[in-house]
């Protein structure tokens, strides 16, 4: 088996037939909008630990972080609906 390195690329695509189709080792997969959605998940993993030092009582507590939780989700989800929706109409521009 020969390394990587040393294998041939056709138009620097694995399927030419499937010109949308992206390689495995240039994969743009990342959910978010970037360096915003790192931050946002980055906030929704930390908000249990920051509302835990910051509210004392209990009940408020477990309120706070269910309220952190919904709207770290919905704000990720928003911006991931805006990324496709945004990816769609490039796709149409492009065949038009």
């Amino acid at each position: 088996m020969e390394p990587r390195a040393a294998q041939l690329r056709q138009n620097d695509a694995p399927h030419p037939e499937m010109p949308d189709r992206q390689c495995f080792d240039r994969a743009h997969t990342h959910v978010g909008a970037g360096p915003a959605g790192h931050w946002l998940k980055m906030a929704g993993i930390l908000s249990p630990l920051i509302i835990g030092e910051l509210v004392k009582d209990a009940d408020k507590r477990w309120r706070w972080i269910r309220i952190a939780s919904v709207s770290t989700a919905l704000l990720s989800e928003g911006m991931y609906a805006h990324r496709v929706q945004r990816e769609r109409e490039e796709r149409v521009q492009r065949c038009r």
